[in-house]
């Protein structure tokens, strides 16, 4: 009796897996409508989880009525298009998409393996050997594509994927030792009523769920994360934007060590750059504007903060120890602007900036400062332009 309730309860677990296999294929499917970046590997993971749901509820028909091929061959060519397919898609999701012909070849080569080991129980420990190896060997492709992307240490979600295939790598690495130096539960096959065995069918029936669940809690982060950089940064440049420079430079000046440093806010304006943009043409323009944001930021290295303002003006919280310090550091961008020429084409452009610098006191009038910066500025175009302002005094002498 006690052993029909295990054959009973091992099958339903089968069966529970191949349910919940489903339901993540259907999941996958919604995600690469939601995120269509990734749509390709949604797609490819679905198709996985699709595969390896049938073959779980194969496994739990096995013995009940179905064709024996279909119980053993057909089973495991499923399940091992399901695994196959899901290392596949996570190499898709990580940026690494291998030739076609490479994962036809794989899907071709374990139909032939499947059909030569076929169903005769001889061969049961072979058939347990080639599931956890290639299984095993999967997971590990996935973990090392994982590894190896620039994600792997930034995002909390891309670590716990690499840990659920190394996990699942470590259950088949068992799984193999366990065929090798005949473990009865090995031995006993799929429903045989061990504490081993029923441990590794609840882990296999779980881990396509476990999958759709981290996949899609990673996606959302991305998601997020993408959301966030486009809400806090220029699209064009790359640097800060306007609303988000204005919200990190009040965090700086508000930090308890703010009151012994000199801070300066500084309006920079291109000069001439509607020429740039009437001469050469607006994919020259946005170029020339990369380009002098990417100057600026090497120039300005961590003595503050960069942000793009709107056209052709940025604007910049600096950090110094004097005024005189300060004075340096702000001649320093002009200068160094001045000093990288772009070009385009047969042509060389050399950008130059007007520059309105005033000091800053407190973290709540940085609005009506930018309107003295922008007058600076003004001031400097009027004399001659290429020139740092600071409250209307010349911190530098006009360029000829």
């Amino acid at each position: 009796m006690a052993m029909t309730t295990v054959l009973f309860d091992l099958r339903t677990i089968f069966l529970v897996g191949g349910c919940t296999a489903a339901l993540g294929a259907l999941a996958f499917e919604g995600l690469a409508r939601m995120y269509r970046p990734a749509a390709a590997a949604m797609r490819r993971y679905a198709l996985a989880l699709a595969a390896i749901g049938a073959g779980m509820s194969l496994i739990a028909l096995r013995d009940s009525g179905l064709p024996e091929w279909l119980g053993y061959v057909g089973m495991n060519c499923l399940q091992s298009a399901g695994i196959v397919l899901t290392a596949d898609a996570t190499l898709r999701l990580f940026g690494r998409v291998q030739p076609a012909w490479l994962l036809g070849g794989q899907l071709g080569g374990l139909a032939v393996l499947w059909a030569w080991l076929g169903s005769d129980p001889e061969f049961a420990t072979d058939r347990v050997l080639a599931t956890s190896v290639l299984h095993l060997a999967c997971s590990v492709v996935c973990v090392v594509a994982i590894r190896r992307t620039g994600s792997w240490r930034q995002q909390p979600y891309v670590r716990t994927l690499a840990t659920f295939f190394t996990g699942y790598a470590l259950i088949h690495l068992l799984r193999v030792v366990a065929a090798l130096i005949g473990v009865p539960a090995t031995a006993g096959g799929v429903f045989a009523p061990s504490p081993a065995q029923i441990g590794f069918v609840l882990a296999f029936a779980l881990s396509p769920i476990a999958l759709a669940m981290i996949v899609q809690m990673m996606l959302h982060a991305r998601i997020s994360g993408e959301l966030h950089r486009r809400a806090t940064t220029d699209e064009l440049t790359g640097l800060h934007s306007r609303r988000h420079f204005f919200e990190l430079s009040r965090e700086r000046l508000r930090e308890p060590h703010a009151r012994d440093t000199v801070h300066h806010l500084l309006m920079i304006d291109l000069d001439h750059f509607k020429s740039v943009n009437d001469r050469f043409g607006h994919a020259v323009g946005d170029r020339a504007l990369r380009h002098a944001a990417a100057v600026l930021k090497k120039a300005l290295k961590n003595a503050g903060l960069l942000g793009r303002y709107g056209g052709e003006e940025f604007c910049a919280l600096i950090r110094s120890c004097s005024d005189a310090d300060a004075n340096r550091t702000i001649d320093e961008l002009r200068r160094a602007l001045e000093a990288a020429p772009m070009r385009a084409g047969a042509a060389t452009i050399v950008l130059t900036a007007s520059i309105g610098a005033v000091p800053v006191d407190d973290s709540e009038s940085l609005e009506r400062l930018l309107v003295h910066a922008d007058q600076c500025v003004y001031q400097a175009k009027t004399e001659g332009r290429n020139r740092v302002v600071r409250l209307g005094e010349m911190m530098a002498e006009p360029v000829v």
